[in-house]
């Protein structure tokens, strides 16, 4: 299966924005993490784990600290026509849970580890679906 038919929507920040209004803008549209992203590159990703971590657990100020310093960086990505086993293969080898996708050089979307689990999942169940339906 191709992650392009597990992807969803991804949201992009502006590296100056502070880590109090980003985590606002995340609990707003009950997402983990999202796309930091100036002139049109892709500069990092930044999940509620980093903000956990590089923020709260250090007793920090969020609405001082800008995004641009805690955001993980460089960022991995995928293509679109990749096959959910390469994406699994990036999760596992840099122990990262999400993945930007990425459409001749441009971002188009996100796969998370959950996404990939369920992609498999779906794909083994039509795969029996076929194989049984065959024997009826």
């Amino acid at each position: 299966m191709k992650v392009s038919k597990i992807m969803h929507g991804v949201t992009f920040v502006n590296p100056e924005k502070s880590v109090l209004d980003v985590a606002k803008l995340m609990t707003k549209k009950r997402i983990g993490s999202v796309l930091v992203k100036k002139d049109d590159k892709l500069l990092g990703i930044l999940t509620e784990r980093d903000i956990l971590r590089k923020v709260v657990a250090k007793g920090l100020d969020s609405n001082k600290v800008k995004v641009k310093e805690i955001m993980s960086s460089p960022c991995c990505t995928i293509d679109a026509d990749a096959e959910l086993e390469d994406a699994s293969k990036i999760f596992n080898k840099h122990h990262i849970r999400r993945l930007p996708v990425t459409k001749n050089g441009k971002v188009i979307g996100i796969i998370t580890t959950r996404d990939v689990a369920k992609g498999v999942m779906y794909a083994g169940l039509r795969r029996r679906e076929r194989y049984y339906g065959h024997l009826r």
